[in-house]
């Protein structure tokens, strides 16, 4: 039946999720999930063609959600935006800034996790060196694009100090987690670092 087969791959995701969270991925056999699900092993082959396939299936939620935000924050679309909230005319940035990022460590926390933590000897260990690189030649082409079109502002001069700026958004994240902050000093502290952040830009802008 459908359903039983819907819920036993449902189960193999969350005993994983658990146990992944637990040891690692490299710990982790595919014996482990089984038994902790108990099935045979040749059973979940039947869901998942292999270990990493299982892991990746469990992150990817988080890796569309962060690829959707690479894509709309470094979108040349979005320099207008960007201006306004750089030049002081608009600071409704911070509050969706702040939304943004509570709702993807809440809603993707263990998640983070796995990827941040537990995710040595899978296909997804070096992701996060992969996304901040992706990053960074985004937002090099978003302040090219925006110094042809307002060349009376200034932008960063080093295309390494944008590097630097992705990794330290993997690192606050990462301490936030690790610290399991209550979430009111977690909003307090994101408020802290979009604002620090922006600040920054208004700064390496000329502005004021």
């Amino acid at each position: 039946m459908q359903v039983k087969k819907d819920y036993t791959r449902e189960q193999i995701v969350e005993v994983a999720r658990r146990i992944f969270l637990r040891q690692g991925y490299a710990k982790t056999s595919m014996r482990d999930i089984a038994a902790g699900v108990g099935i045979g092993v040749s059973n979940i082959y039947n869901y998942f063609k292999c270990k990493d396939e299982l892991f990746r299936h469990i992150v990817s939620p988080l890796t569309a959600e962060l690829e959707r935000m690479m894509r709309e924050h470094h979108n040349v679309e979005g320099q207008v935006d960007f201006l306004c909230y750089a030049t002081g005319q608009s600071n409704g940035m911070v509050g969706d800034h702040v939304k943004e990022y509570m709702l993807l460590i809440n809603n993707h926390r263990d998640e983070l996790k796995l990827l941040l933590y537990q995710s040595q000897g899978s296909s997804l260990e070096n992701y996060i060196d992969t996304y901040t690189d992706e990053c960074t030649k985004m937002v090099l082409e978003f302040m090219n694009e925006f110094k042809r079109k307002y060349p009376e502002y200034g932008v960063i001069q080093t295309p390494f100090t944008y590097h630097v700026h992705m990794v330290w958004m993997f690192s606050f994240i990462s301490e936030v987690i690790k610290h399991n902050l209550p979430a009111d000093e977690i909003r307090r502290a994101i408020e802290d670092y979009i604002k620090f952040e922006f600040g920054g830009w208004r700064t390496l802008m000329n502005t004021k």
